[in-house]
């Protein structure tokens, strides 16, 4: 869930011609005895397989929690039903590497024929703005904050349905992010079905309370009236560069890295690659003097292992990075009885014999300084920065994104500004993952085998890196686009 929605949506087919007619698709339901074995087997991968599936929830909370669906399996469902009871409980998890998605008939129906609410929206401090209005009428309510949907506060909202995803921890902010532009509609949908109309307040231009109806509608529908209303300002977006170095002033230097992907790293060809952009980035930083360096991360969804340490070796001391990276099993067979037994496994053979050693109970752990080991990094770069700084995070750091700042935040060597970080403090369950389709629904979970306990100290179980500063723009500053917030930034660090 940490990129936006709302491009992948609106590049998804929208004909109407689906592999299965919408009305077909409401009323096609699976009896309870198949929605019990679908059931069996997703409790068996998540008890089996999933590495830290009990680090923030215990399993007997979980398995009560499964045991209170298994009960009222009593119906036939369709698929959207169904997924409405079994996602909540992937979500128990507390571990945002653990996916779960509808079959992609089903995703393709929901999008090209369900009725939608018609906004994309963002939430600042939990407060629900308007960013395209994507309504049929003459209303407009860009840049307006919604107070009720249908009598009903926008945050109470977007709680109930984050309950449909996984999120680490007990970070309640990431589920208002996680539900930014056309996600919440995507989301609501799911949670709620069909609902024709919807009754809006809102605050107008003047901040005096005002209310308005809309009817819900197509995706597609939604993207026509944007483009119309906004013809010069809704373009599809320009996804920014991975990386980002200035030179803001004769003191100030600015580094952004987006994503340690190593794939859309390379995608920047200013740089022959990354660790050539880093080493040039702070060679001059150290040739021109600069004393205070701003490093961003707020977009940083994570990537690949290791990118993350790299760029934390130009900043940093070394130290133990992990307690221990761990799988729970190399090996789950999950069988109900009756369907095929499926088969998940965990880490591919030279990664499980060179770089893990097997534990008495079956686990592997990695030996400390094989493959990338379990320290910060190997090696002392030639440039490194030792002056003032500030790091900038939001709740779309996560994975190694927030690995980079638990370990800056834990050796007390920044300033953070920005809001909490979606990724936990204390660690994560990623690395590879394995699918599950369930065989009568059709509905895929991916569940994380490798969980990572990090070395830090300093903040509460269950929470992300919390800023020194919190740092939210307000909703003009926002739709300015991100020069603009980064400029509310600078504007705000140079107060201090």
């Amino acid at each position: 869930m940490k990129y936006s929605i709302l491009l992948v949506l609106l590049s998804i087919s929208l004909h109407t011609g689906t592999a299965q007619d919408f009305s077909q698709l409401q009323r096609s339901k699976i009896s309870p005895d198949k929605l019990s074995r679908d059931l069996e087997l997703l409790w068996q991968g998540v008890d089996q397989f999933h590495s830290g599936a009990y680090w923030y929830t215990s399993r007997d909370s979980i398995k009560t929690a499964f045991n209170q669906v298994r009960a009222q399996l009593t119906d036939s469902l369709t698929v959207l039903g169904f997924h409405r009871l079994i996602a909540p409980l992937v979500g128990l998890t507390r571990e945002d590497h653990a996916d779960i998605a509808l079959p992609s008939e089903v995703r393709k129906a929901v999008l090209g024929r369900g009725a939608l609410f018609p906004f994309s929206i963002v939430f600042l401090d939990r407060k629900m703005y308007c960013v395209w209005d994507g309504s049929v009428g003459d209303n407009d309510l860009r840049g307006l904050e919604i107070i009720s949907i249908s009598s009903r506060p926008p945050q109470d909202l977007a709680l109930q349905m984050g309950q449909l995803f996984s999120s680490d921890g007990f970070i309640e902010r990431v589920k208002y992010s996680d539900l930014s532009d056309l996600t919440f509609s995507y989301y609501h949908y799911l949670e709620f079905g069909h609902v024709p109309s919807f009754g809006i307040v809102y605050k107008d231009k003047d901040g005096m309370l005002d209310s308005l109806v809309v009817d819900a509608q197509p995706l597609k529908v939604i993207r026509e009236q944007i483009q119309r209303r906004y013809p010069n300002e809704a373009e599809e977006e320009v996804e920014a560069p991975p990386v980002d170095f200035r030179i803001l002033d004769d003191r100030t230097a600015y580094i952004a890295v987006h994503t340690f992907d190593t794939p859309d790293l390379r995608k920047d060809k200013r740089y022959s690659n990354y660790k050539q952009f880093l080493a040039i980035s702070f060679k001059t930083i150290a040739d021109a003097g600069i004393q205070r360096l701003i490093v961003d991360v707020s977009q940083n969804g994570g990537g690949n292992e290791g990118n993350e340490n790299l760029l934390y070796s130009y900043l940093g001391e070394n130290y133990r990075k992990y307690e221990r990276v761990r799988v729970k099993t190399q090996l789950a067979v999950l069988d109900n009885g009756i369907d095929s037994p499926i088969r998940l496994r965990a880490l591919p053979f030279f990664e499980r014999w060179l770089h893990n050693q097997r534990m008495p109970d079956g686990s592997y752990e990695r030996k400390p300084k094989a493959g990338h080991g379990l320290m910060a990094y190997k090696r002392e770069p030639e440039y490194k920065f030792t002056g003032e700084l500030f790091v900038k995070i939001s709740p779309v750091t996560y994975s190694g994104g927030s690995e980079f700042a638990n370990m800056v935040y834990t050796r007390n060597r920044a300033t953070f500004i920005g809001e909490e970080t979606g990724g936990g403090y204390f660690g994560n369950t990623s690395g590879y993952s394995s699918k599950l389709e369930l065989p009568h629904s059709g509905i895929r979970i991916y569940l994380p085998a490798l969980q990572f306990v990090m070395d830090v100290q300093g903040l509460p179980f269950g929470r992300g890196v919390i800023p020194h500063q919190q740092v939210i723009p307000d909703i003009e500053t926002y739709l300015q686009g991100p020069e603009a917030v980064l400029n509310f930034i600078l504007t705000t660090i140079s107060k201090q």
